[in-house]
Order: structure tokens, then C-alpha cells, then sequence
């Protein structure tokens, strides 16, 4: 098969499975947002400046490692999830998580997909309200390839991000925001 006609979700998997790095990763996502509706453009940016967040705290795994490839799976998967889920279960979840979100400004939005704020939302909800602990939410995760493993790692970076940053007296949500602000897709 041609890569021409590869679907957007087979080239997802290909770019995951078959990169030596997180720059081919970067530069998959931007061929499939390039195939794909012009709405979905800011997604991919927001994925791209989680990463980049994550570089700029220094606690990226190493870019050939299979956990870095395993924490761009988690995000863009939990991303899939969080904006295109139709479980009942799985919606709720997250919008419970939103909802009671620590954000200081308004409550993040599912449809804008997974920025800082978001993911912090999620992080904190799963800590206190565990999906795993409700098989019907972790259906609809699962649906999106989404498992404790990515939830955990994801867990896991982000908040040795925002710690690392807290300890140099700098804000995650204001990096993210100035990352994202530098991404080719607005």
C-alpha cells in the first residue's frame, strides 16, 4: 500500500511504530493535520506544545526511547478521546474532570482539545476518580487505545514538568501557552 493512501489512522500508527524520533513524529503529525480538516489543525498544535513543554523542563524521555514513543501515543490518543469519544461513561468522566478542574480561569473546554490546562484536569481527576476503577469508562478510553499505562505516564511527566517549573518559580500553563503560540498550527 501506497503511503498516499494510507488513512489518517493508519498513519498515525505507522509514524508511532516506525520513528526513530520525535522530529519524524512532529513531522507526521503535520502531514496528516495537512490530509485533514482544517479544524483539526489546533489539535495537533496542542500535542506539539505538551511536547515541547515537556522538553523545555527536561523531562522529555530521550527521543529514540519507546517511552517517549509510548507519551506521544498517550497524548494523542487521550486527545482522540477527550474531543471524539461517544461513550456516555467516558464522556462524563472527562467532563467531570473539567469541570472540577483547579483552573484559575475558565473551565477548560473538551473541545479544544488537550492543552495544559486540560491535562492537568485529567491528571488530577484520575488521581481522586481512577477510570480504571469503572470498566465502563475505561471502555471508551480503550476505544482510543488509551490504557493505565498512558494515563500513568502521562501523570508521571506532567507533573515533574509543573514541579520543575514550580521550583524555578515559572508557571506550566504560561510555558504551554507561549509554546503553543509558537506552533506552525494555530
Amino acid at each position: 500500500m501506497s503511503r498516499w493512501k494510507l488513512e489518517k489512522s493508519q498513519l498515525h500508527s505507522v509514524c508511532l511504530t516506525r520513528s526513530n524520533g520525535i522530529a519524524l513524529v512532529f513531522a507526521c503529525l503535520l502531514w496528516v493535520s495537512s490530509t485533514a480538516a482544517e479544524s483539526s489543525h489546533p489539535l495537533v498544535g496542542h500535542v506539539m506544545a505538551l511536547l515541547a513543554v515537556f522538553e523545555e523542563a527536561a523531562v522529555l524521555p530521550p527521543e529514540t526511547s519507546p517511552e517517549a514513543n509510548a507519551l506521544i501515543h498517550a497524548l494523542i490518543q487521550t486527545q482522540a478521546a477527550l474531543t471524539k469519544s461517544t461513550n456516555p461513561a467516558t464522556r462524563r468522566w472527562f467532563a467531570d474532570a473539567l469541570r472540577r478542574s483547579e483552573a484559575h480561569q475558565a473551565e477548560p473546554d473538551p473541545k479544544e482539545g488537550l492543552t495544559s490546562r486540560t491535562l492537568e484536569a485529567i491528571v488530577t481527576y484520575a488521581s481522586t476518580h481512577p477510570p480504571t476503577a469503572r470498566p465502563e469508562v475505561m471502555a471508551g478510553l480503550q476505544e482510543f487505545n488509551v490504557g493505565p499505562a498512558d494515563l500513568d505516564l502521562m501523570t508521571r511527566v506532567y507533573r515533574q514538568a509543573r514541579d520543575r517549573f514550580r521550583s524555578t518559580g515559572r508557571n506550566i500553563h504560561r510555558i504551554y501557552e507561549a509554546q503553543r503560540r509558537a506552533m506552525p498550527l494555530q
